[in-house]
Formats: C-alpha cells, sequence, structure tokens
C-alpha cells in the first residue's frame, strides 16, 4: 500500500483507502472550472507482469470520482511484458481533487481481476505530459502506479 507518509500540500493523501463513494464532495472546495485549477493531461499505459497474456483490460480515470470526468483505456489483449497503447487522462492541478483509478482484466484461466472502486492515486504538474505506468504484477497480486511525482499501488481481487 502506499506510504502513509506520502501526503500532498493539503496534508490529505496522495493515494490510499478513501471510503467515500462517488462523487468525492468532501474535498469539493476547488472544483473543476475554478480559477484556481489547471487543467493538464497525460498519457496512461498498462504494463503486464501477470505472468502471462491478459485479455478483456479496461482501465479507467476519474477526477474526483466523478462520471463526468472519466477517460478510459480498452485493450482486447495485452502479452506478458507487453505494454498497451497509450490513452490520454485529463485532471485538474490546483484544485483538490483526487484522481481515482480503476483497472478490470481477465486471466489465462478466465478469471475476472479488478482493484477496488474507490482507489486514488492522485497527480499533480510533474505529471502533466508525461506517462503514467500501471503495473499489474501476478505473483503479488497488485497494481502497481508508477508517476513521475508518486508511486502506489492497491491489491487486486478475483470479482
Amino acid at each position: 500500500m502506499c506510504s502513509p507518509t506520502r501526503l500532498g500540500l493539503d496534508g490529505q493523501p496522495l493515494s490510499g483507502f478513501d471510503t467515500r463513494l462517488s462523487p468525492d464532495k468532501t474535498r469539493s472546495t476547488a472544483k473543476v472550472g475554478a480559477p484556481q485549477s489547471t487543467q493538464q493531461t497525460a498519457n496512461a499505459v498498462v504494463v503486464n507482469h501477470w505472468g502471462a497474456t491478459i485479455t478483456n483490460v479496461t482501465l479507467r480515470h476519474r477526477y474526483s470520482n466523478n462520471p463526468e470526468y472519466q477517460q478510459q483505456g480498452n485493450w482486447p489483449s495485452l502479452a506478458e511484458n507487453a505494454t498497451s497503447t497509450p490513452f490520454q487522462v485529463i485532471f485538474w492541478t490546483g484544485a483538490v481533487g483526487h484522481d481515482y483509478w480503476w483497472i478490470q482484466f481477465e486471466d489465462a484461466n478466465g478469471k475476472l481481476w479488478q482493484c477496488k472502486q474507490n482507489f486514488y492515486c492522485t497527480l499533480s504538474s510533474p505529471d502533466a505530459g508525461n506517462t503514467l505506468y500501471f503495473f499489474v504484477n501476478g505473483s503479488a497480486e497488485e497494481m502497481q502506479c508508477q508517476f513521475v511525482s508518486t508511486q502506489c499501488d492497491v491489491s487486486l481481487y478475483e470479482s
């Protein structure tokens, strides 16, 4: 799990175990469109370290866990050690929302895997214009997020 010492400038965790469900209304004082917020983009890719080919891969991003601010990438198949094609994610800096991530895929045995719905790993200004890596690790049954600004991980489970 992400280190509890990894706090943002607002004193909130950069990632972790937020039990609030969508949308993230408790952190809505400065939202999209607020004068102090800046829209940014980055490219997200999935790297398959599961141990075999995975199929029906979906990676979803939501700013403030709001479906109105959602992008997702879908790939029919991703070979072992392969990196997916990128998709663009939109996020805001200068606002107080988190960046929520969700992944789902099928393993070679036909089992469906995913992470929890409210996992967040927050992007910041240094991530703009860069590639965001999401490693699915079969031996640890987790997804590891690697950004310029931070690193986070979340457990994966059979659904």
